[in-house]
């Protein structure tokens, strides 16, 4: 997933997770786990600090860290 450009229309930064788990295919997990597992992967890729404790924090997260952006 990192790497790939996609673009998409959400009211809200938080819409990309949901986004997220369906282009990866990680049908199996619950959201939680795929937040989870996907911030120890960006904390690797990038060493920055990933919150996903919501939707809201880990999307926050990753437009700090470079790798969402929001466009009005």
């Amino acid at each position: 997933m990192i790497g790939r450009y996609y673009d998409f229309d959400a009211q809200t930064a938080a819409e990309v997770v949901p986004v997220m788990q369906d282009r990866v295919g990680n049908f199996g997990s619950n959201e939680r786990d795929f937040m989870r597992d996907s911030a120890i992967g960006f904390c690797e890729w990038n060493c920055g600090n990933y919150y996903y404790h919501s939707r809201d924090a880990f999307a926050r997260s990753m437009i700090r860290n470079g790798l969402l952006e929001v466009i009005d």
